[in-house]
Order: structure tokens, then sequence, then C-alpha cells
């Protein structure tokens, strides 16, 4: 476990936090619709406990998005404010590129 690259990923999940909710609350204040929302499988590389449960709480915890089911070698997720789902994925694939760091090194 690369625990050095941990501060980094809070970081930029902290990023995230932010520009996702601003995001959303401008989605919430704007009249009409503005988005659709989507529901994602996203085939993830994590294969330990200790991985899948970071990726997952990573994903939920950034606003608008939420981990609906989790499987064996992948994640159903929940994006309020979606786009085409080639977007999603490689949304999703930031994230868990981002967690793998910290567990397996690598470059993020």
């Amino acid at each position: 476990m690369r625990i050095l690259r941990a501060p980094i990923l809070l970081g930029w999940l902290l990023w995230h936090v932010v520009v996702s909710s601003w995001e959303l609350g401008i989605a919430t204040l704007s009249p009409g619709p503005v988005g659709s929302p989507v529901l994602v499988r996203y085939p993830m590389r994590s294969r330990t406990d200790l991985e899948v449960t970071v990726l997952a709480w990573a994903i939920t915890f950034t606003p608008g998005t939420l981990v609906t089911v989790i499987g064996e070698t992948d994640l159903w997720v929940h994006v309020v404010l979606g786009g085409p789902r080639e977007e999603m994925i490689e949304m999703l694939a930031q994230t868990e590129d981002r967690t793998l760091a910290v567990f397996r090194g690598g470059t993020p």
C-alpha cells in the first residue's frame, strides 16, 4: 500500500466534491431540465475487498453519483447529471486509477 498517495487521492476527491456540489446546485436552481440521470455498468479492475470498498466509497461520496450494486467484476453506478456513457465510464475509470494508485502504486 502506498500510504503517501492517500492525501493526493483525498485532495483530488475533495476537489471533485466541490465541483460536483456546484454543478448540482446550478442544476437544481436552473429552470427546465439540465440532464438526464443514467445507470452505468462499470467493469472495475479492483479485486480485493478493500480496493472495491474504497472505490465504491469514493464514487458514492461524490455528490450526484451513487453505487447501487457491487458485483464480482463490476459496479452499477447511478449518475444524476448523466451524459454519454463513455464519459461516465471515463470519469469512473479516473476515480479507480486514483484509488488503485494508493494500493498498488503506479501513476494516478
